[in-house]
């Protein structure tokens, strides 16, 4: 009988040690589970933003703006955030104001997806704003590729 417990613990123990080996292989890849956004829209071109505020985008894969016109005190805003049809890869959006974070994609933004409309943390008031818009790119298994950060004044109205 004593002899089973001992061979039964080796085999806890083995166990343990090949779950536990497994788990630290896994954490050393660095990939995070990046569920696809399902809030994110097809995207039919750039959007009317008011104020005349557009968005410039150039050949490259990550969209770049200048300058971005908020509505005062809403927390629903229009915008033209998007991942290009060309990319292979997720995007991951934050939208942050004054190095403070506003907004976040739920997810993985598929190429040729977007958003026309995003909806904000909280309001703002009225006044001129440094805006970042931080875009994280990674592999549809979740593996983490460049980001970038794409700076541009924001200036919120009142109506």
């Amino acid at each position: 009988m004593k002899k089973k417990n001992i061979i039964l613990l080796i085999i806890v123990i083995l166990l343990l040690l090949g779950f536990t080996i497994c788990f630290l292989s896994e954490y050393s890849n660095k990939k995070i589970f990046l569920p696809t956004d399902e809030n994110a829209q097809d995207w039919n071109g750039d959007q009317s933003l008011p104020n005349g505020g557009k968005q410039e985008t150039n050949t490259i894969k990550i969209p770049g703006f200048d300058a971005l016109t908020f509505k005062a005190n809403q927390t629903s805003q229009q915008v033209n955030f998007k991942n290009p049809e060309e990319n292979s890869c997720l995007f991951r959006m934050t939208l942050l104001i004054d190095d403070k974070q506003y907004w976040q994609s739920a997810g993985g933004i598929e190429p040729g997806k977007g958003y026309y409309e995003i909806e904000l943390d909280e309001g703002l008031q009225s006044g001129n704003y440094e805006g970042t818009l931080l875009v994280e790119c990674f592999k549809k298994d979740g593996t983490a590729l460049n980001n970038a950060k794409v700076k541009f004044d924001l200036e919120v109205t009142e109506e």
